[in-house]
């Protein structure tokens, strides 16, 4: 079980490192390009258990796990870009 959630940090950690990339080359400015990678790898996770249903047994439940972790890395950088964007909008109208 640390395995998957030591898995689910590492992938979050890499969707805001390239998240952070896409904000620098932007020239500092949070736009909507930001909210397409947590959203397609929320959809990657879903899709990846139901994949996992149709391959049943153990392997399934591996992939499963796999899905959910991919899920929520996706939903938690998802959130983290939302708060960024309210925090940067406000700091703006400032």
């Amino acid at each position: 079980m640390e395995v998957l959630i030591l898995w689910t940090l590492g992938m979050w950690a890499v969707q805001l490192l390239i998240e952070w990339l896409i904000y620098r080359l932007q020239g500092c400015r949070m736009t909507g390009v930001q909210y397409i990678l947590p959203c397609v790898a929320l959809l990657g996770g879903a899709v990846v258990i139901m994949i996992s249903i149709e391959i049943g047994g153990w392997n399934g439940i591996g992939y499963a796990l796999l899905g959910a972790s991919l899920g929520a890395a996706g939903m938690l950088t998802l959130i983290t870009v939302a708060i960024t964007d309210v925090v940067f909008r406000r700091r703006r109208r400032n």
